[in-house]
């Protein structure tokens, strides 16, 4: 199979062969905004609570986790993030149906 496209077809979009700009940008912020809740969690000392230390950890790991989630590579879409964009491009976009022929009524059935 031979595809007709320029050599640097995708040189320069994508960092890694993966990742855009926006991209990178989010799993930064996820994970920098998770690091400060757990030094918050560590300096505060709310660590003695030994049975709550696991839903606390969960929670506390929530934006790494979610930032991570949208930069997934998501089939046909870039990733999950541009999948959600997209869709919301969607649903915003204004529809219109233009009609177009003749609408016959179909024929009724005589039982």
């Amino acid at each position: 199979m031979i595809f007709v496209a320029p050599k640097n077809f995708k040189r320069g979009r994508l960092i890694a062969n993966k990742y855009t700009v926006l991209d990178l940008l989010i799993a930064i912020i996820g994970i920098l905004i998770t690091l400060l809740l757990e030094i918050m969690f560590l300096l505060l000392g709310l660590q003695d609570t030994v049975g709550k230390n696991i839903a606390i950890a969960t929670i506390l790991l929530l934006p790494a986790g979610i930032g991570t989630l949208f930069i997934v590579p998501n089939g046909i879409y870039h990733n999950i993030f541009t999948f959600c964009i997209l869709s919301i491009q969607e649903i915003k976009s204004p529809k219109t149906y233009i009609w177009k022929g003749i609408v016959s009524d179909v024929a009724k059935r005589e039982d």
